[in-house]
């Protein structure tokens, strides 16, 4: 799943922030035992804890682009980033490598903060512009990947993980908010951007958080659900689901790792399932169930992993 930890200063970073940040990185191993990375300069602090999916070989992060003048750590995974790298070297762009990363910095450098629209998948990253000294993080417009950030507009840590910032000197605090405590006794979780705890917080799904130096943090939204009833007869919108559920599924599929299916007996994962099956004969299915009547599913989930 990998994970990333990041420090940013309008002043400069110093040994006590790289040491910090090592910390952090080290307390998320679990998310990326496959490589780990750093990258430091005056004002910016990128580390990085891989799980390799794909580009096994160059997919080393934080990653930069165009003689260092950009870099980025990413969470994630961006389904189209084939189709967008095509398109790039249509315009005449060429590629070092085959990474996401690459794409991604490619994109930034091409069409600004904008290109996040682009962008069709999970992902959590932070791109440090060294040409403008700007940072620019952004989130998918669902929140699959997570981004947490604490500090001020003049120096502030961010996270895939809440417990990266245990490490932090003179500046965690697991106070927590009351605010965040009756959301979640009234709705059963937090509202974001808060967190449960009080100096911490969440970038929106769909959003971006934009620094520049010597300037204040600005945060804006790139993506709303939108909401347009159409009518169409039956069969109309069986086939439009269907589409969209194959298309969906078959570009999940790419990876240069073997892939895995959770499968319970349920009809959302059974169709999950069959249309991974039909663009990836050998994927491998798993279901996990309960020694108690009436809980598990592994009979049932055997018989359609039999009979799809």
């Amino acid at each position: 799943m990998c994970g990333f930890v990041g420090y940013f200063t309008d002043k400069k970073v110093n040994p006590v922030h790289i040491e910090t940040l090592k910390k952090m990185s080290s307390l998320i191993q679990h998310r990326g035992p496959d490589d780990e990375g750093i990258h430091a300069s005056d004002n910016i602090l990128l580390g990085f804890r891989r799980l390799s999916i794909l580009s096994l070989d160059a997919g080393k992060q934080p990653f930069s682009y165009d003689d260092n003048k950009y870099h980025i750590i990413f969470n994630g995974e961006i389904y189209n980033y084939i189709e967008l790298r095509e398109s790039l070297m249509n315009e005449g762009i060429e590629f070092c490598t085959d990474t996401e990363a690459e794409v991604i910095l490619a994109l930034y450098k091409n069409k600004g903060k904008s290109f996040v629209k682009d962008l069709r998948g999970m992902f959590a990253f932070a791109i440090w512009d060294e040409v403008n000294k700007k940072l620019l993080c952004a989130r998918d417009p669902f929140g699959i990947k997570p981004f947490y950030y604490m500090g001020n507009d003049q120096s502030f840590y961010f996270a895939s993980e809440l417990k990266s910032f245990t490490c932090i000197p003179n500046g965690y605090s697991n106070e927590i908010s009351q605010e965040s405590l009756h959301n979640y006794l009234t709705f059963q979780f937090v509202p974001e951007p808060n967190t449960m705890l009080k100096n911490i917080k969440l970038l929106e799904a769909g959003s971006i958080l934009e620094k520049n130096l010597n300037e204040n943090i600005s945060i804006e939204k790139y993506w709303h659900p939108k909401f347009n009833p159409m009518i169409k007869n039956g069969n109309e919108k069986i086939c439009e689901i269907k589409n969209a559920l194959e298309n969906s599924v078959k570009i999940h599929m790419r990876s240069d790792v073997p892939v895995g299916c959770f499968l319970s007996g349920g009809i959302d994962s059974t169709i999950i399932a069959l249309l991974a099956k039909k663009f990836n004969p050998n994927i491998k299915t798993f279901t996990i169930g309960f020694d108690r009547n009436g809980y598990s599913e592994v009979d049932m989930a055997y018989i359609m992993n039999r009979n799809p």
